[in-house]
Order: C-alpha cells, then sequence, then structure tokens
C-alpha cells in the first residue's frame, strides 16, 4: 500500500511540475530552469541536449561541449524539447514561441521563425525534406521551409499539442490535448482525417487526451492517452482495433520491437508493459517504484537485445523483451552542496529522478536528469560504470 502510494505520488508530482511549466504560473523564466527534463538527441558525432537557456552539442567520447546556442543566455529564452537533426540541420523550439535552425556543426544560427501567437514550444520537431514540421501550446501546427525558416502553411486545433509529428509516406499524424488525433498531407497541411470524427464531442471521445507522438506498423497506428489506456488504430477503417487499459497516463509513445514483434511502453504508475500488437494482449509487465514518462528504447545490451526504460525512481532498468525479466538495473544520483545563511556547510549525495528518455550511442548509455550539476551523464553499455558527466559552464 505504502508502495502504491508513493507510485502515485511521484506521479501527481512531475504532473503538476508540467502544468507549472506549461501554463505559465510564473512570469520568471529564470524560475523555470530546471522545471523540465533535458531533450537529448545524437547524430554519429556529437550529442545534442536542449537544457534551460541553452543547447549544446556535446562530444561523446569525453563529454566536452563543442558549442552552445546562444553563446550567451538570452531573457526569457528556455529550451527544453528534443533537437531535431538531419544532416547538417539542428531544429529546436523555445519557451517563447520561437524555431530555430541552427548549424550542426557550428551551431550558428541559420534561420529563425516566430510562431505569430508566441506559444510555447514544448516538443520536439520534425524535419522533412522540404518543411519542419512543430506544434505549440496554442495548438497550432506549423510548417516552415528548411532551407529559410519561412511558414509555408499552418494548421489550428483545439487545444495543446505537447508532442512532436509523425511523418510517414507524405502524411502528418499528431495527437492534441483535446482528443483527437490527426492527418494531414504534409506538402499542404489540408486536413485528411481525423479520429475520432469531427462529429464527436470531446466528453463522449473514446480516447482521452493525448500527449505522445503516435508509432506506425504495418498500417496500424499504436498511441497512449491520459485517459489510462493504450490503443490501436486500423488507418484503412479509422476504427479502434484494441484498447489496452493501464493504471494511469501514458504519456509516452509506444515503441514496436522488429525483433520480437511486440510493443512496448509504461504508464505514470510506473508500469512497463509488452503487448501484442495485433490483439493487444498483455506479455508481460513490470513495475517499477517511480513513473514511467517517456518511451522505452530497443537496443542492444551487452551484445544482447534489451529494452531500456527509465523511472521516477532514479533508476534505468534494462530488461528482457521475451520475458520482462530485469538484466541489469542502474541507480543515478546527483551531489548537492549545502549552505547556511550562505556560507558552505558541505555536500550531500541524493538518487535523482529520470524522466529523459534514454539514448543509445554506440557503446554509450545517454542519461538526462533536471537535477543536481550534471544534466547528461554517460555510462558504459556493457558494464554501466559512469563514463563522464557533462556539467554546463556558466
Amino acid at each position: 500500500m505504502i508502495r502504491g502510494k508513493f507510485r502515485l505520488w511521484h506521479a501527481a508530482a512531475i504532473v503538476v511540475v508540467l502544468l507549472l511549466v506549461l501554463t505559465g504560473c510564473t512570469g520568471n523564466a529564470a524560475a523555470l530552469t530546471g522545471s523540465s527534463w533535458p531533450g537529448i538527441a545524437a547524430s554519429e558525432n556529437l550529442i545534442y541536449m536542449a537544457f534551460g537557456p541553452h543547447v549544446y552539442a556535446i562530444d561523446p567520447s569525453n563529454g566536452k561541449e563543442e558549442w552552445r546556442y546562444p553563446a550567451q543566455a538570452a531573457r526569457n529564452e528556455t529550451f527544453y524539447a528534443p533537437p531535431a537533426v538531419d544532416h547538417d540541420l539542428v531544429v529546436i523550439g523555445d519557451y517563447t514561441g520561437i524555431l530555430y535552425g541552427l548549424d550542426a556543426e557550428k551551431g550558428t544560427q541559420t534561420w529563425k521563425f516566430g510562431t505569430p501567437l508566441k506559444a510555447r514550444i514544448i516538443a520536439g520537431a520534425v524535419i522533412g525534406e522540404k518543411y519542419v514540421y512543430a506544434g505549440t501550446v496554442a495548438g497550432v501546427l506549423y510548417a516552415v521551409d528548411r532551407e529559410n525558416g519561412t511558414e509555408a502553411w499552418h494548421y489550428a486545433t483545439t487545444r495543446d499539442i505537447w508532442s512532436a509529428p509523425l511523418l510517414a509516406d507524405g502524411v502528418l499524424y499528431f495527437t492534441t490535448l483535446d482528443r483527437h488525433l490527426y492527418a494531414l498531407n504534409a506538402d499542404t497541411g489540408k486536413l485528411l482525417w481525423q479520429f475520432p470524427d469531427a462529429n464527436m464531442k470531446p466528453e463522449d471521445s473514446p480516447v482521452g487526451a493525448m500527449a505522445g507522438t503516435p508509432t506506425l506498423h504495418d498500417g496500424v497506428l499504436y498511441f497512449g492517452s491520459f485517459n489510462n489506456a493504450a490503443y490501436a488504430l486500423d488507418l484503412e477503417t479509422r476504427k479502434l482495433l484494441w484498447t489496452y487499459p493501464t493504471q494511469n497516463w501514458v504519456w509516452g509513445s509506444p515503441v514496436f520491437d522488429e525483433e520480437t514483434g511486440q510493443l512496448y511502453g509504461g504508464d505514470l504508475d510506473g508500469n512497463v508493459f509488452a503487448l501484442d500488437p495485433a490483439t493487444g494482449k498483455e506479455i508481460w509487465k513490470v513495475t517499477t517504484a517511480g513513473p514511467v514518462v517517456n518511451s522505452p528504447v530497443v537496443a542492444e545490451y551487452d551484445r544482447q537485445p534489451a529494452v531500456f526504460v527509465t523511472s521516477g525512481d532514479s533508476n534505468l532498468y534494462i530488461l528482457n523483451p521475451e520475458n520482462g525479466e530485469q538484466i541489469q538495473k542502474v541507480g543515478v544520483t546527483a551531489e548537492f552542496k549545502q549552505s547556511f545563511l550562505f556560507v558552505p556547510t558541505g555536500t550531500t549525495v541524493r538518487p535523482v529522478p529520470l524522466y529523459a528518455q534514454p539514448v543509445i550511442l554506440g557503446d554509450k548509455i545517454l542519461l538526462g536528469t533536471h537535477e543536481g550539476p550534471a544534466p547528461l551523464i554517460a555510462y558504459d553499455n556493457a558494464n554501466l560504470k559512469q563514463v563522464w558527466a557533462f556539467t554546463p559552464t556558466p
């Protein structure tokens, strides 16, 4: 019983933090620094991290900073969305409703697009062949030219967009808090369809508010919802194939594993589950002691298939994809300086929650945390020993 209350308290706490950040309950942008977890992406040569007033490029071999944008922190400018990376372009949105195109190697600004409503961009963007796509908390999805950042089109919904869209075969699929999943023509922004259809009132929707990017596989969209469920939607008929009930909100995107043919996900009660994508039948489920906010990652650990998942209980779990059994676990701690009346009194080491999705890059596991001096830590993907920790300089 105590453990269940502990998980629920953590789930409630993370929701309160996010709501404070996203609804702007404080007018001081500096107070938001550290209010959300880092957004992390990687290419072969660099790691890109959005955190607080900067976007950083980091050398994966040693954790050293290669560049930061902007060079000097600007007032009211706050980044947390995972950067989108494509060849020589990095795209990142900020809390003032501005989308930036940066040179991936140098970190210099190549273009800048300010959304007319200046609504916060909290989700990652998607880079296509012609356009970059990003949504805002005002419920508007924008398409801008990837070369110069000029607007091509926009599409307005009735509520916040908290996730990056999915671009597949010329169609954009995205979810919103208005309890709808939308499909748009990626070139024109024309609405192709929405689920449920426009005639259904939001309160009658079979799904709840959604904050994760849908996953597409073999003509089926998989997504989670804030009404404690995960779903499978047939693209041809646009009917639900199945519903999988969870114990709390499903925030992250379901992940399909080509090797096992299974679907993995998690909920804010700390559950990690594997489903049969055809039926939604539960194959296995394990429970952590903290909320699972982001999507699991399917990759190799010590040359064996594994499912990596972070939890608010401060642990990275590495699970057997066949049965969910724990292969390994690593706890993350940080050192905090203590003081009394501005006089240093020493330091304390304590666990820090893990909400960011893990990133597997070669022989390293990258973990982001919003507490402590190092927002990014690299671990060896064979022995789980810390390789380096990135602490931004002032």
